[in-house]
């Protein structure tokens, strides 16, 4: 299990490399869709980045997606050559998306996002959005993914289990 900690907190640290670096090159509209509704709109007419720098950053999200890939990949390989069953599997699955959205919860959304104001600083024409202070703006989507993740976790380990 302990590969599955590791693997996971290695694409968490890749995630927020992107993040940090990805954000202030991406189109504005990519990056605001995960930030409160009154600062997405405060924002919508923040000018884009030059078109290569939209290119690096959608290369560095390609670099990320690829990352994630690779460590279920890992995972499931790793828990095939342990022996694992299905509902091992599931669980090693289960315990790499969870330490995630821990990830993303309580470092991006409550630290990067509202403690820090990184996006704050990104654009500026959104300081005095309420938003800002909103620690539960997208709390909804965070439990819908929470809800998920087990079934997402099933799946993936079937399909190891099947083409093993």
């Amino acid at each position: 299990m302990i590969k599955v900690v590791i693997t996971a907190l290695i694409l968490c640290l890749i995630e927020m490399i992107v993040i940090v670096t990805a954000s202030p090159m991406a189109k504005p509209s990519l990056v605001l869709r995960f930030l409160p509704e009154d600062v997405r709109e405060a924002a919508k007419d923040h000018p884009e980045p030059a078109m290569h720098k939209q290119i690096t950053a959608h290369i560095l999200l390609a670099v990320f997606l690829l990352s994630i890939l690779a460590g279920v990949i890992y995972i499931g390989t790793e828990g095939i050559k342990d022996g694992c069953g299905f509902l091992s599997l599931t669980g090693r699955f289960i315990v790499m998306l969870y330490i995630m959205k821990a990830f993303d919860i309580i470092v991006q959304d409550q630290w990067l996002v509202m403690t820090v104001g990184y996006f704050r600083k990104l654009y500026p024409e959104t300081a005095d959005c309420k938003g800002w202070k909103d620690r539960g703006f997208n709390n909804k989507n965070q439990i819908i993914r929470i809800i998920a993740y087990p079934f997402h976790s099933m799946i993936i380990a079937g399909v190891f289990i099947l083409i093993h």
